[in-house]
């Protein structure tokens, strides 16, 4: 596990900036006209000797698609880190998150069907047995307690499900929306 607080965690920031910049054929200047700086910042982040300020490090690290960590933190020249850093940031996007939340929806159908079924089979060989012994009875009163938390677990799950999917649906929106005006 990476410890984060360690003064010895390496930084990339400068070797990063430099050869992702030149990845997308930009010069420093083209780069600093993207996110608002002139060339005289680039350089000096891709130098070393200065640093962007968390606003113009998160404009960069949306240009190059990868997260601030990522960028400040894992060798980005490696094309398997860059793609991997890439998917990661992907992951994090609305879109992305709504395809996933739309996978644990499914996941938790399959779950509900799977226990429904469970406490179906349940209820059928109770039925069959007719009057359970004294000790067997305590088996009974645990399923039913178990099945009615994972019921009450399930259901939460579900909405909590819901309300990230309505969340995603409209921030993937917004972001929608901002990238057509961007580009019109």
């Amino acid at each position: 596990m990476m410890d984060l607080t360690s003064n010895s965690t390496k930084v990339f920031l400068s070797e990063n900036l430099r050869a992702l910049r030149k990845r997308l054929n930009l010069s420093q200047e083209e780069l600093a006209e993207k996110i608002g700086l002139n060339r005289g910042n680039i350089a000096s982040y891709e130098a070393g000797s200065a640093e962007p300020k968390i606003c113009n490090l998160v404009k960069l690290a949306n240009l190059f698609k990868v997260s601030v960590f990522d960028l400040i933190h894992h060798h980005l020249q490696d094309d398997d880190n860059l793609v991997q850093a890439q998917h990661r940031h992907q992951n994090g996007s609305p879109v992305a998150a709504l395809h996933a939340m739309e996978h644990y929806a499914k996941e938790a159908e399959d779950f509900e069907s799977a226990i429904k079924g469970l406490e179906c089979l349940f209820r059928l060989k109770k039925k069959n047995i007719g009057e359970l012994p004294q000790e067997m009875q305590s088996f009974t009163d645990q399923f039913e307690q178990l099945y009615s938390v994972a019921s009450h677990l399930l259901d939460s799950h579900i909405e909590l499900i819901t309300l990230i999917k309505e969340k995603c649906s409209e921030q993937a929106s917004k972001t929608a929306n901002v990238h057509e005006a961007y580009n019109a």
